[in-house]
């Protein structure tokens, strides 16, 4: 994007880059840029927090005009859900010894999550979560990935599906007793709304699935397979949770 910048600039029309990582910016300087203090996916804060969205849009386009080209130029406020929620409980997952069991566990949950959202993100595989869930059982014992059931779709391909369908399938899970008042802005019903860390903090620490997730990466970095070795190593665990760089 800072290229592009580059390029745009050269044919005479002022540019700002939104940038999440301060270090990029400094390295590739684009022409004018805005760093904001917010994590990955989000370059204008949190979600449904309009006020604080329009705030950083407004910023970067007053830098069209007052910024001096190579100037970066800070965000000085936080990400409005940042802050940890005291209030919140994690669902129940005690005591599961497996993914399938886990899932199954927190099934109520997401059917209240959806039912109460409309909506779901979980569906990238293209199978029902608990063949995610058999499919990552799987890899977890067997150290290999499990025959994907969808012609066209590698194993490896599946695996990295399911994990990304199970990840949404917890997180969502753990958002149920959340709503969405009519102005949009996300309220609770008396369980506390958690922040993000929250979430994963939960997701990766706390429960079996995630835990196991953890320790197959470490398993599989050693894995004969470099294609197997590599999946493990860029997609199964964000870089703040990984047991080793």
């Amino acid at each position: 994007m800072s290229a592009i910048a580059h390029w745009i600039e050269q044919h005479g029309i002022n540019t700002v880059v939104i940038g999440l990582i301060r270090l990029h910016l400094e390295k590739i300087l684009p022409p004018r840029s805005l760093w904001v203090p917010f994590e990955l996916g989000r370059p204008l804060g949190a979600p449904n927090d309009s006020s604080q969205q329009h705030q950083v849009l407004l910023q970067a386009l007053q830098m069209v005009e007052t910024a001096t080209p190579g100037q970066i130029v800070n965000f000085n406020e936080d990400d409005s859900r940042a802050r940890l929620d005291d209030r919140w409980r994690a669902p129940d997952t005690d005591q599961c010894i497996s993914v399938s069991a886990e899932c199954a566990q927190l099934k109520p949950c997401h059917e209240k999550f959806v039912a109460s959202k409309g909506r779901s993100s979980v569906g990238v595989s293209g199978i029902a979560i608990d063949l995610c869930a058999e499919i990552v059982d799987h890899v977890i014992d067997k150290a290999v990935p499990a025959k994907s059931p969808r012609e066209g779709v590698s194993d490896l391909l599946m695996l990295r599906l399911a994990i990304d369908d199970l990840k949404a399938y917890y997180l969502e899970a753990a958002l149920s007793e959340t709503v969405s008042d009519n102005t949009g802005q996300t309220t609770s019903q008396g369980t506390g709304y958690p922040s993000s860390r929250q979430l994963h903090n939960w997701f990766w620490l706390d429960t079996f699935a995630g835990a196991q997730l953890r320790q197959l990466r470490e398993n599989l970095l050693q894995s004969q397979s470099a294609k197997l070795a590599g999946l493990a190593r860029l997609f199964f665990v964000p870089h703040r949770w990984r047991i080793s760089p």
